[in-house]
């Protein structure tokens, strides 16, 4: 008699073993890592706001190796980032996924911090809205881990697991990803990838003065009424970038919470950064909320929450702190 649960079990538990070989910690902090790719022997592939801006990472491998690498590109409109190792990590071709139908079953695999794969099955809940798009999956917010590696029914790589500016489980593309690394290893005629979701910009890119150094959006101009957006349309501006991620082991008891939210970059000037947050913090709570739900940061995102007050408790290294930041209004 044939267990089909029993067949799948096996097949799950085989393709974890055989997929080892692409998947690598990157180390960004103290006992913290994400996960990448290893895309070729000198080239390993994660997400960009999933790295915060280092001099070098140390980068764990499948085979336990313990290897320096440096970003050579960095690309936030499409969230991809491209290590170089030191030393040539091994790895396997990879094939391009093509069953993205919405229910599709995925395989999504992560490196655990010795370079060891972690599993996790979930399904695409929603086919993309517009061209050059990746999937969402059915899987919450909270428990995804950026960089993972995307597998489809049949075992080919559908792309790389990222979190959205919405907190929803998305899969950057294959092709998307296959365009960056090429131009990324310095491929002539690579084309240049197409953005999976817009990225803000920074005030000085956009011509604006730094947040603090501008009039309050109720500022009245001469001879004019106050110029101020209707509040449905005011957009939250914390000026930090975060992911969700867990808190090693160790440090869980005191904490008193399994994961929270990593500090991956802070705007210069922006309330996070004039709240004393820097790349590698891990941020708790908010006004007493842990950060660690799924929706948990959607309280303090509110529109009707700009100026006021919010107190942060967050993990730098191994010490637990407060700070407080001022919410401020997206700049436009």
């Amino acid at each position: 008699m044939t267990y089909a649960l029993s067949d799948l079990s096996e097949t799950i538990a085989g393709l974890a073993q055989a997929s080892a070989p692409h998947l690598a910690a990157i180390r960004v902090g103290a006992g913290v890592h994400v996960s990448g790719i290893v895309w070729s022997p000198d080239l390993i592939l994660t997400t960009d706001r999933g790295l915060p801006p280092l001099d070098v990472y140390m980068v764990v491998l499948a085979s336990g190796l313990l290897v320096q690498a440096h970003v050579v590109r960095r690309d936030p409109a499409t969230n991809l980032a491209a290590l170089r190792p030191e030393s040539p990590a091994e790895t396997m071709e990879i094939v391009a996924g093509m069953r993205d139908s919405v229910g599709s079953l995925l395989l999504l695999l992560a490196a655990d911090g010795d370079g060891s794969p972690t599993v996790r099955l979930s399904n695409v809940y929603r086919r993309p809205k517009a061209p050059g798009h990746g999937v969402t999956l059915d899987l919450p917010g909270a428990l995804v881990e950026p960089g993972s590696l995307v597998l489809d029914s049949l075992a080919a790589m559908l792309g790389m697991l990222s979190l959205s500016a919405e907190g929803d489980a998305v899969v950057i593309p294959y092709r998307t990803v296959a365009r960056f690394a090429g131009i990324a290893a310095g491929a002539p005629n690579a084309e240049a990838p197409r953005p999976l979701y817009a990225a803000p910009r920074p005030a000085a890119q956009r011509g604006l003065p730094p947040l603090a150094g501008r009039p309050p959006s109720g500022a009245r101009p001469a001879g004019g009424a106050p110029v101020r957006p209707p509040s449905s349309e005011r957009r939250v501006w914390l000026g930090v970038a975060l992911q969700p991620i867990a808190i090693p082991e160790s440090l869980v008891g005191r904490v008193g919470q399994k994961s929270g939210r990593l500090v991956v970059n802070a705007a210069q000037g922006g309330p996070a950064d004039l709240a004393g947050l820097r790349p590698g913090d891990v941020v708790l709570s908010l006004n007493g909320q842990s950060t660690s739900g799924a929706n948990a940061l959607r309280t303090v995102l509110d529109s009707c929450r700009i100026g006021s007050r919010v107190e942060i408790r967050f993990l730098r290294e191994t010490t637990i702190s407060t700070t407080a930041l001022i919410v401020a209004e997206q700049p436009h």
